[in-house]
């Protein structure tokens, strides 16, 4: 392997192990986690309106707060190459409905639906697995 794909494969490594808040290795006794830390949350589906908008550098994980009712909840995304990969372009005031998982004072995305625009990007699979786990362009969005 090159040093370019070895430094690709390492900052990708980046993204998938900060994508998720909280652990990023599983259990503390060092077995394998059998399930994708953001199912531990209470599954949720909220409907609102994007507020303000976090997917710049220097911001953390990609995120967006959605306004519903008098609430206002952070909703974290995904890896900037997937939502660049997924034309992911949020604009504040869009009204979404976001499923995700609930997680003290969050939400971790797993599918956000524009409304008006009837699009719908899954950022999880059905039991809570990212969706570019194992890498872009090596068939690890499964």
């Amino acid at each position: 392997m090159n040093w370019l794909a070895t430094m690709l494969l390492s900052f990708g490594g980046v993204f998938v192990l900060g994508a998720q808040p909280g652990p990023c290795c599983g259990p503390e006794d060092g077995s394998t986690q059998a399930a994708p830390p953001a199912v531990a949350g209470k599954p949720i589906e909220v409907s609102g309106k994007v507020a303000q908008i976090r997917i710049a550098l220097g911001q953390g994980m990609p995120s967006f707060d959605l306004k519903h009712g008098d609430e206002t909840t952070r909703v974290y995304l995904g890896p900037m190459p997937f939502l660049i990969a997924e034309n992911f372009n949020p604009k504040a005031g869009q009204d979404v409905v976001v499923k995700g998982y609930k997680l003290e004072d969050r939400i971790i995305a797993s599918q956000i639906t524009f409304v008006a625009e009837k699009r719908t990007i899954k950022f999880r699979d059905d039991q809570g697995w990212p969706l570019w786990r194992g890498g872009f362009g090596r068939g690890g969005r499964h």
